[in-house]
């Protein structure tokens, strides 16, 4: 142990600086390594959390999407429901439109046909005829 003693009060004063920059040197690029890696730790956790919250979105968006979807397939077989429902109708009012046009055409004709007597002996036949009774013959 004295011999080492021995040796370093021989050594320069320079060699001392040199030993102590040296130890700082390497004191300051272990520390820089450990932070570094301690930021990059946390950058990969930061960057883990996102990627979790990213896909926790997407699997809820999902899921709306798929809702929506469900919902829109719904919605678009009730409206072919009910725009084939309107068809029919669309149709029924065609057709009696076109039963009531023949309807409005056979009471004009037969209103048309209608001949009226100026006799006032025919017109009470004609009437007892058609079942009315109530009408007397004048004296």
């Amino acid at each position: 142990m004295t011999t080492i003693i021995a040796y370093l009060k021989k050594l320069p004063w320079w060699f001392y600086v040199g030993l102590v920059v040296f130890v700082f040197f390497v004191w300051q690029n272990l520390s820089g390594f450990a932070l570094s890696r301690k930021l990059y730790t946390m950058a990969l956790d930061n960057l883990r959390v996102d990627q979790t919250n990213i896909i926790k979105v997407k699997e809820d968006q999902e899921k709306m999407y798929e809702k929506e979807i469900v919902r829109l397939v719904e919605e678009i077989a009730k409206l072919q429901k009910e725009k084939a429902v309107v068809q029919k109708q669309a149709v029924d009012s065609a057709v009696e439109v076109a039963r009531l046009k023949g309807r409005i055409g056979e009471l004009e004709t037969q209103y048309n046909n209608i001949v009226i007597s100026d006799d006032p002996d025919k017109l009470i036949d004609d009437l007892r005829r058609l079942g009315i009774r109530s009408i007397r013959r004048a004296p």
